[in-house]
């Protein structure tokens, strides 16, 4: 864990021991937010812990840097949504997933030198040398666009699209119309 979140790292880890229901104060920008959430993944990514939580209050999945937690506290049980409507709302919004790529070895080499935070692969074969991607893309964030076009590119040719917003299509043209004289 960074040493810059010291003690509360360990309340953090003392909580999720037998609670994942958070109530979690952050620093966005210049305020402090809090968030009820549902703990899915604690995990470190290029030298960054991360919480991907459900919160609960809109209920979305996102992520949260553990560098910019300022408290965290059990959420009371009596205002908790149950875990199996959690997994519900989260199944349903998997569905709305918009970017299915089937990817191939070479793609599959680049995914796993870097990959958006929330995309993962199902892999296809038991030699783990096809995969298919789902994921969704906000495409009113026009910095997720570009993002995901840019990482589109750094997968390679060894990428077959099922199914893309238009919005990322465009920006991938626009992309290649660089290389035209």
């Amino acid at each position: 864990m960074s040493p810059k979140w010291g003690g509360l790292g360990v309340k953090l880890i003392q909580i999720l021991l037998s609670d994942r229901y958070l109530l979690i104060s952050v620093k966005e920008e210049k305020d402090i937010m809090s968030y009820p959430i549902y703990l899915l993944h604690l995990y470190h990514e290029k030298g960054v812990w991360l919480i991907e939580g459900f919160v609960l209050q809109d209920e979305k999945r996102r992520i949260f840097p553990v560098d910019n937690l300022t408290d965290v506290k059990p959420y009371p049980a009596k205002k908790r949504v149950s875990r199996k409507k959690i997994v519900e709302k989260l199944s349903k919004q998997e569905e709305e997933m918009n970017l299915v790529l089937e990817l191939g070895p070479q793609a599959i080499a680049q995914f796993k030198k870097y990959h958006p935070l929330k995309a993962s692969l199902s892999y296809t074969n038991p030699y783990q040398t096809t995969a298919i991607l789902k994921t969704f893309i906000n495409v009113a964030n026009s910095e997720e666009v570009t993002e995901i076009t840019n990482w589109l590119l750094f997968l390679g040719e060894d990428i077959k699209v099922r199914e893309v917003p238009k919005e990322v299509l465009e920006g991938l043209q626009e992309r290649l119309r660089l290389f035209c004289p």
